[in-house]
């Protein structure tokens, strides 16, 4: 009997070290729901693509400049996986230097029809920095040609991180 209890508290030690000792990107599966308290940061941003490297592992580099609960951002990123036929989609890392935060994010995103006016949705997570572990999800426009240079066409851009009570705003 002294057994089966020492096994019991031991398995019930081991569930509290798990649940306390969980790692952040569990959280990226919270969605913004983590407690009835949950929120979102939101950033907006106008991007474009600056070059076309088509490299195994960095297929084009972007750059852009924005807003929202990061401060006044400047956003560079990688695409570094392109699948160009419809539907097309892509893996890139996006950076954000913000006024009040700085963070990385591993985005997958996806296009459905081409074009002007078109619009996607990314998924992703944030590997690095402000809201580090969470979940982010999005959509962009397609816009004309910006004047501000860059190959193509411009994208604007709406990301929403997930975050909850737990999270103070001066991470």
């Amino acid at each position: 009997m002294k057994t089966i209890k020492n096994l019991t508290f031991a398995a019930l030690a081991a569930l509290a070290v798990a649940l306390v000792v969980q790692t952040s990107i569990t959280r990226a599966d919270a969605q913004g729901k983590s407690d009835d308290h949950g929120q979102q940061a939101v950033i907006t941003f106008t991007k474009r693509v600056t070059a076309v490297v088509n490299q195994p592992g960095l297929i084009a580099t972007m750059t852009g400049a924005g807003e929202g609960d990061a401060g006044d951002v400047i956003f560079t990123g990688n695409v570094l996986k392109n699948s160009p036929l419809p539907p097309a989609g892509v893996v890139a890392v996006y950076n954000f230097a913000g006024s009040k935060h700085s963070f990385t994010a591993l985005i997958h995103a996806f296009q459905a029809v081409p074009g002007i006016g078109q619009k996607g949705v990314i998924t992703g997570v944030v590997i690095d920095g402000w809201l580090k572990g969470h979940a982010l999800e999005g959509e962009w426009t397609v816009i004309a040609p910006c004047d501000i240079g860059g190959i193509g066409n411009c994208f604007d851009v709406t990301l929403s991180i997930s975050r909850d009570s737990r999270d103070s705003t001066d991470n």
